[in-house]
């Protein structure tokens, strides 16, 4: 059952039960006002009567009958019982007398019906004499009244609770109308639909916020999928350089290679392509477990130590490319993480740098404390990088220069990004300046700071 269906339903039953009770209490407070009324003027006749009788005149006067309820006076029924029950006399309206009644003893007003004739009637002592008076009229009038009064709150029930519940489904449905549309493009989006938005104008600030919300989701989905899809297509063209060139080794080895040093350079070559491969697959993982990181590690790492780490993996390759590498680094700083997650992003700019910079300059790591952070930055003094790539950079596989003296897979700035969120920091590029190098900052959380900080 749908939404509109059911808060129909719902407002119906409660429109059946409120509408209800209160009409029964409209009603029965009438009748009993109606039937009180009554009772106060039967009761007034008759003890009139009773004074009468009890002066020895046991006959009905020709005074009217009750008037009550803007009717009357109606119609005077009597009877005069002795002190044993015995009819004495009765008015002429009767045809015979009918018995007195047994009543409790605070039982005065009462209905019977006598001859076919339904009768609301009181029973009074006569004074000083044991003698009973019943007086009664036709409670025609009083039952007509309380009929027509059920039968027009009856039509006005049921037209209340056709009229609630039409007016709550139109409500529903116009309430519910862009609900449907958010419920349509979540399930066109859950078939494979990742061109569906959401699209609509609504005074409803929340609901437009839960549109903007679902539209900023399906943006964020449809780019995890698209870098998804790119990651997995760069990975397996990578992962096919290094194969192919080795089975090409391998191959040729075993069609031409007949002396002992031609198989040594074929296994060389294979295990060079074999290296390349495990290093791919080394780094691979490391972005698959930094993107699946549950937040900051529960642990302490000194600054210094990881910077120490990461100079002293990538101090051979800066000597290969004759390049120095300068160290300005606060002392006594902890910071929030793995020693060898914050080396590794640390290692991995630094490499970059050299690789980028020309022979001879010099590539400078430096960390400066910003309140409750502290920012390493790295700088080179290479080509730097455009404008608008300075983004694109950090995308797996993505590379700017794509020649024999900068090889690599191009995972090395994901990685540090990756490795740095993981840890609750970030890394980002400064804005590129022409001819001043790149330089790349990571922002990591300061746990401690030590009293010999400097």
């Amino acid at each position: 059952m749908s939404f509109r269906w059911k808060t129909a339903l719902l407002v119906v039953t409660m429109t059946l039960v409120t509408m209800g009770a209160a009409f029964g209490g409209v009603w029965y407070y009438f009748v009993s006002s109606q039937r009180a009324q009554l009772d106060e003027a039967l009761l007034a006749v008759a003890n009139r009567e009773a004074a009468e009788a009890g002066v020895g005149q046991l006959s009905f006067s020709d005074a009217p009958g009750p008037s009550a309820n803007a009717v009357g006076p109606l119609p005077k029924y009597g009877v005069i019982y002795s002190r044993e029950g015995v009819p004495l006399t009765k008015t002429e309206n009767f045809n015979a007398a009918p018995s007195m009644p047994r009543l409790l003893p605070f039982d005065r007003c009462f209905d019977f019906q006598h001859e076919g004739i339904p009768l609301r009637a009181v029973l009074v002592g006569v004074p000083q004499s044991g003698m009973r008076v019943l007086l009664a009229s036709p409670r025609d009038d009083l039952e007509d009244d309380a009929r027509i009064l059920a039968a027009a709150m009856t039509v006005a029930f049921a037209v209340g609770c056709v009229w609630a519940g039409l007016v709550t489904f139109f409500a529903a449905t116009r309430l519910t109308r862009n609900y449907r549309v958010v419920e349509a493009v979540a399930r066109r989006v859950a078939a494979g639909d990742a061109s569906a938005r959401v699209a609509f104008a609504s005074s409803d600030a929340d609901l437009k916020q839960l549109a903007d919300d679902l539209n900023s989701m399906i943006d964020r989905l449809v780019g995890l999928a698209a870098a998804q899809d790119r990651f997995v297509a760069h990975a397996a063209h990578e992962l096919r350089t290094p194969l192919t060139a080795l089975r090409i080794e391998l191959e040729h080895a075993l069609k031409t290679a007949r002396e002992p040093e031609e198989y040594e350079v074929a296994v060389r070559g294979a295990l060079d392509s074999g290296r390349r491969l495990s290093t791919l697959a080394d780094e691979l993982l490391v972005v698959a477990r930094a993107r699946a990181a549950g937040g900051v590690k529960d642990s302490l790492a000194g600054l210094n130590d990881c910077i120490d780490a990461a100079v002293v993996d990538v101090q051979p390759l800066a000597a290969t490319r004759s390049v120095r590498i300068r160290t300005v680094a606060e002392h006594g700083l902890l910071v929030d993480g793995e020693q060898r997650s914050i080396s590794r992003v640390l290692r991995n700019l630094l490499e970059n740098a050299v690789r980028f910079s020309p022979a001879g300059s010099e590539v400078s790591i430096e960390s400066r404390i910003q309140r409750d952070t502290v920012e390493v930055r790295v700088h080179d003094r290479g080509p730097g990088v455009p404008v608008a790539e300075a983004e694109r950079i950090f995308e797996p596989f993505e590379r700017l220069a794509r020649d024999d003296h900068h090889q690599g897979a191009g995972l090395g700035l994901s990685i540090a990004r990756s490795l740095a969120r993981s840890l609750g920091g970030e890394v980002t590029l400064d804005p590129p300046r022409p001819g001043e190098g790149a330089t790349f900052v990571v922002r990591l959380a300061i746990r401690l700071q030590s009293s010999d900080a400097a």
